[in-house]
């Protein structure tokens, strides 16, 4: 068996990209809060749903984009796209469990869980339509 060169430092770099902002979501997320503000329907529609959608589209976009460029795990390559709805949903989910299950001051909710979801397919989305930009 021939070996194989590692990857460029370019490539390894890649990574640290969607784990990076992973972290800060998990940070961010499970941060114990003393006071969750209450906040009207209107504005929790607009602007809570946003906020969790934009979080999980930038998720999605960054580790579509590792996915595909990376050379380490071929499988993984190949299968990017449901690979990554896989994870960055069940990353979302976990979320909202941690919160339901913890005593940090913060609510899971399945409304959050959705707008997750929606983020997730919007990174998609966009990743898939510019493919041939980035590929």
């Amino acid at each position: 068996m021939l070996p194989t060169a590692p990857p460029s430092s370019h490539r390894r770099a890649l990574v640290v990209l969607p784990l990076a902002w992973a972290a800060l979501v998990f940070t961010l997320t499970l941060a114990p809060a003393q006071e969750m503000p209450d906040t009207p329907h209107w504005e929790l529609l607009a602007f809570d749903t946003a906020a969790h959608a934009g979080v999980f589209l930038v998720q999605a976009v960054l580790t579509v984009f590792w996915a595909r460029r990376q050379s380490w795990f071929p499988r993984l390559k190949a299968r990017a796209f449901s690979s990554v709805l896989v994870l960055t949903v069940g990353m979302g989910a976990f979320i909202e469990l941690l919160q339901l299950l913890m005593d940090l001051g913060r609510r899971g909710e399945w409304s959050d869980l959705l707008s997750d979801s929606l983020g997730v397919v919007g990174g998609l989305l966009l990743m898939w339509g510019t493919r041939r930009f980035w590929q």
